[in-house]
């Protein structure tokens, strides 16, 4: 029998999101390093901080098996900079081998340098030059920051066939990809070194026995006219102006206050887009393990509530990003393939931080998520991850009303292990 040790965690970022870990593959004795995004909001005191402390705890922490400097597969769920933050970091202290991202064309993506918020926090390490240039070209930042990173971008299609993994594949150390390639490459990738574009079935695999599956919902072009038309009034343009990224970054610059009430206005139309992802062992039939909480806050109960014995079976994990399953809100609609794979989900992030305009309650029950989960010995867990003090109300209290029984609220004091 072949043994596989996985641990993962949400890690304290705040009103943001750094979700990652490892897997260790014992027949081979080698471990496969995991992260989904990693980025925190700064407009709360203390986030950074947080934030870079958990990178260096996921680093060094002896929790997560004997290992190098390598990270396998980043994933980054969209470009918002909560999620993209610490992304410098993690490209100039680790080897990040693969890393996979929504591919948004630049006349879209520039508009989410609005979503920057600086404050001044000296552990802040992505500077505004170093988001701008993300923005600019997410390929040309990455290159310039890492060495030898594969660059995978995930284009919104209607291509939903999984291949599923392969029989054949020779290189059984390594993380390796299938799904669909395009025969036309967005002009701007093209010729680029280390980058490829697949459709929307990219799958990612680890020998025969864990799976990373991935979908993308295209950004809004309604919600972007929106948040263009009310920069142009900041700026008192024209509305046949159309604002550039030195504008953008203008606004931000010399507006940030008028800027960011904009894109706070937007904010719930324009984060339903992203890059889903769901992954656990192939087939989903032979995980077992513990799951618990480490809080900072002294009247915290949550350590004893998530904590299960190791005979109960963990199965797989849903990351749903900023995405939107609110029908009123350009929701993402996945493909039957997808949703398949769902009913042997055990833990689910809630979308957008628990944001109202992006969650419905019937919608999620729908999905059908947990099904084959035996509810005598085990129950779905939903995190939802936010900072305290954020602006928005995260998470709305409809969200907390639907999942009180199932949901750890993750912070910038608390940690889901």
């Amino acid at each position: 029998m072949i043994r596989i040790d996985a641990k993962f965690s949400f890690y304290k970022a705040g009103q943001g999101s750094f979700y990652g870990g490892r897997i260790l593959h014992q027949e081979i004795n080698k471990v496969f390093t995991i992260v989904y995004d990693c980025g925190t909001n700064t407009f709360i005191t203390g986030n950074s901080k947080s934030l870079n402390n958990e990178i260096t705890y996921f680093k060094h922490h002896p929790h997560y098996f004997p290992h190098n400097d390598e990270i396998e597969l980043l994933f980054i769920s969209h470009l918002d900079y909560d999620h993209v933050s610490g992304l410098k970091r993690l490209l100039k202290e680790f080897k990040v081998k693969n890393i996979i991202l929504p591919y948004i064309e630049k006349q879209y993506r520039q508009f989410f340098l609005v979503s920057f918020s600086e404050n001044n926090d000296p552990n802040n390490d992505l500077s505004l030059d170093d988001y701008t240039s993300f923005i600019e070209s997410p390929n040309t930042f990455i290159q310039n920051n890492s060495t030898d990173t594969q660059i995978y971008f995930v284009k919104s299609s209607s291509e939903t066939t999984y291949q599923n993994y392969d029989e054949n594949q020779l290189d059984l150390n390594n993380a390796y990809a299938r799904g669909t390639q395009p025969n036309v490459n967005p002009e701007e990738l093209n010729s680029e070194p280390n980058v490829s574009v697949y459709e929307n079935n990219l799958q990612f695999f680890i020998r025969k026995d864990w799976e990373f599956t991935t979908y993308a919902k295209s950004v809004s072009a309604e919600a972007i006219k929106k948040l263009h038309t009310s920069l142009q009034k900041i700026l008192k343009k024209k509305s046949n102006y159309n604002l550039s990224l030195e504008d953008l970054k203008n606004i931000v610059t010399t507006k940030r206050i008028e800027a960011h009430k904009c894109y706070t206005k937007c904010i719930g139309e324009i984060n339903s887009h992203g890059l889903v992802l769901l992954h656990g062992p192939i087939g989903f039939k032979r995980l077992h393990g513990i799951t618990s909480s480490n809080c900072e806050l002294n009247h915290c109960n949550h350590c004893d509530e998530y904590r299960f014995d190791n005979k109960n079976r963990m199965l797989g994990t849903l990351l749903l990003g900023d995405v939107s399953i609110n029908p009123k809100n350009n929701p993402i609609d996945l493909p039957v393939a997808f949703i398949k794979k769902l009913d042997n989900v055990h833990v689910v992030q809630v979308p957008h931080h628990g944001s109202s305009k992006n969650w419905d309650f019937t919608k999620f029950n729908a999905l059908k998520i947990g099904a084959n989960i035996n509810r005598w010995e085990n129950r779905i867990l939903t995190v939802c991850n936010f900072g305290y003090g954020n602006k928005y109300g995260h998470p709305s209290h409809e969200v907390i009303n639907n999942l009180r029984s199932i949901i750890f609220l993750n912070t910038q004091f608390s940690r889901l292990n």
